[in-house]
């Protein structure tokens, strides 16, 4: 926890069940390493590209994912089965939320970053939401609003644990496209996010039992999926728009100089 303090008792978290269940969690997040979302070379395509066209259409579209997720952590916090649990919780919230300044909320960061490049938050909202992110956000709101409370932490938990890999790539393309870019939402948000991962990774390993192992490993992976078919989409558009460059190069009439 970064902001509040630790509300659970040592003997808590040092429990049988609280190290099992961690054991669980760690070769669950070991084990996930495998899937095609970690090595998805969109990542490292887009991090070496320097398309303004390309850098707009992904930083767009990704605000539909930054944008509900404030309001999936309030609706996970109110599932939270102690006051301990939902503590904890708010500490994520309330960093995600500017630590009570509305300018610095990780959405509103976004904006700026966006603002920064031309598109404006009117833009951004009424752009139609890609069927990658509308998976990826109906998933986290069907587990945080009717899984259990332990299952829906381990989403989250690596859910978080994709930024670190997948944020400097979104990062460096987004700079290689426009130099002037204020990334100060990917300053404020990525380092953060191993912690928070660590956080609700915690929060699982002391809510959990293990009837819901199954469900974690399913629930789990479901994200990535989601998560592996945004970068689908994303690699979509980009050859479709670098087709459309080379059709234009076709049709174009060849002017010479003749000297």
């Amino acid at each position: 926890m970064e902001h509040f303090q630790n509300p659970f008792e040592s003997g808590a978290l040092t429990s049988a069940r609280t190290l099992e269940n961690r054991r669980f969690f760690d070769h669950v997040l070991s084990g996930v390493r495998t899937h095609r979302f970690f090595s998805h070379p969109f990542m490292a395509a887009f991090a070496q590209a320097s398309s303004r066209e390309l850098a707009s259409f992904v930083l767009t579209t990704f605000y539909q994912v930054v944008s509900p997720f404030t309001g999936l952590l309030c609706t996970l916090a109110g599932q939270a089965p102690s006051l301990e649990s939902r503590f904890a919780l708010m500490d994520n919230i309330y960093e995600e939320m500017g630590r009570g300044d509305l300018a610095c909320a990780h959405p509103s960061l976004y904006l700026r970053m966006l603002s920064s490049i031309g598109v404006d938050a009117a833009a951004a909202e009424r752009l139609p939401v890609l069927p990658a992110i509308g998976r990826i956000n109906n998933h986290l709101r069907e587990v945080a609003e009717h899984g259990h409370f332990s299952v829906a932490c381990a989403v989250l938990a690596s859910a978080e644990a994709t930024i670190p890999l997948s944020f400097p790539a979104l990062a460096r393309g987004a700079q290689n496209a426009f130099p002037d870019i204020d990334l100060s939402f990917f300053d404020r948000h990525g380092p953060r996010d191993e912690g928070h991962s660590g956080d609700a990774a915690a929060l699982f390993a002391l809510t959990s039992d293990r009837a819901q192992f199954p469900l974690v490993e399913r629930e789990v992976t479901v994200d990535l999926d989601h998560r592996s078919e945004l970068f689908d989409d994303w690699a979509a558009y980009a050859r479709a728009s670098l087709d459309r460059d080379a059709r234009l190069l076709l049709t174009t009439p060849v002017r010479t100089h003749l000297t």
